[in-house]
């Protein structure tokens, strides 16, 4: 019977088979809140953020760069050599992902304390990190067969090999969680054994059990790419996404033959996938919607790239949410943190670090 609902899925387009997405609506509906923010600094490819102290640490590329507060230029404060991937922060301290490499702690009594593989597997694409407490850093490795940066080639090939993992700050012992997750892209802790983690390609947030491995589906079939997590004042959370969803890359995702010859035969920055950036390139793949009409690019055309981040509350539910549509610029919002009562978004497809004002603390968009 598995088969036969699974031939009948496939025949009529139903279950797993369909391509029916969900729509932006309710706390999701779209503004242009992100598209009108204040720009707080230039960062080609920003990526991660996180505030400590009176600074705001962010990444761009194999850089580790520090603004102050209350705006300005930044300053590089340290080139790992390879792309820094992930970052998360505790009183004194920064943990740092290194694209390859694994996890290098920086400051603190911990200062210097590296992990890079366990349980013979290598933790070569961290995508998130959070302190469960000062001696214990919680990290999501997205994949055990690509790194981080090749997120859209995990997509593409349907990759589910990503996991969580303890790391013991002090003794350096290593425990595995989680696994066969599908891109677990954020991670945050809630004050007890449950965390809150992203499942990007399956679209999802799930709580996890620290202290029994229970998995368990918390907020489903969301209409965008759930990228990482950070902490909100009110004891909710900043939700942010790599990118929208899009009918025609569901309906290839379930067109192997079509989808292995893409991959292997079209550079990557062409691919029919999901994108941090669109309409830079005149090669890049468009749908008609995606086509300007009177010399127009319309905000609700279907799209590769958008930006997005949602306010959640502490059951993680969202409630409000902040959008830059197809017709703008800062796509790829990757990153979000508060700094104050201000949140701080990266957009890495725009190449700046946005600042709303007085939104955090609880207050809606």
């Amino acid at each position: 019977m598995t088969f036969l609902g699974g031939f009948l899925d496939r025949l009529l387009g139903r279950g797993d088979w369909s391509i029916t997405l969900p729509v932006l609506d309710g706390p999701l509906l779209p503004n242009q809140a992100l598209e009108e923010a204040e720009t707080f600094a230039t960062l080609e490819a920003a990526d991660n953020l996180v505030a400590s102290g009176k600074h705001l640490y962010a990444s761009s590329g194999n850089c580790l760069h520090r603004y102050p507060e209350s705006g300005g230029p930044g300053e590089v404060v340290e080139d790992y050599g390879r792309r820094v991937c992930a970052l998360a922060g505790a009183k004194d301290m920064l943990a740092v992902g290194i694209d390859g490499c694994g996890v290098v702690i920086r400051g603190g009594p911990h200062d210097g304390r590296s992990f890079s593989e366990a349980e013979g597997r290598s933790f070569g694409a961290v995508t998130a990190l959070a302190f469960f407490d000062a001696d214990t850093l919680l990290m999501a490795n997205g994949s055990g067969e690509v790194g981080a940066g090749e997120w859209r080639r995990d997509l593409m090939r349907k990759g589910s090999s990503g996991s969580i993992w303890k790391l013991d700050l002090r003794s350096g012992a290593v425990q595995k969680l989680a696994d066969g997750l599908a891109w677990p892209a954020g991670i945050a802790v809630t004050g007890s054994s449950i965390v809150y983690l992203s499942e990007a390609w399956r679209h999802r947030i799930l709580s996890l059990d620290i202290a029994t491995g229970e998995l368990r589906p918390v907020l489903e079939h969301l209409p965008a790419y759930p990228a990482r997590i950070a902490p909100a004042y009110n004891a909710g959370y900043w939700l942010s996404f790599y990118s929208i969803r899009n009918q025609l890359v569901e309906f290839i995702l379930r067109e192997d033959g079509f989808r292995t010859r893409m991959l292997e035969e079209v550079p990557e920055p062409f691919w029919m996938a999901p994108s941090l950036a669109s309409g830079q390139d005149f090669r890049e793949p468009m749908q008609g919607s995606q086509l300007k009409q009177m010399g127009v690019l319309k905000p609700y055309a279907t799209t590769r790239s958008y930006g997005l981040v949602v306010a959640c509350n502490a059951r993680m539910q969202p409630y409000s949410s902040f959008h830059s549509r197809a017709d703008g610029s800062a796509h790829g919002t990757v990153s979000a943190c508060e700094m104050g009562d201000d949140l701080m978004v990266a957009s890495r497809g725009g190449g700046r670090i946005l600042r709303l004002s007085a939104v955090a603390g609880g207050k809606s968009g």
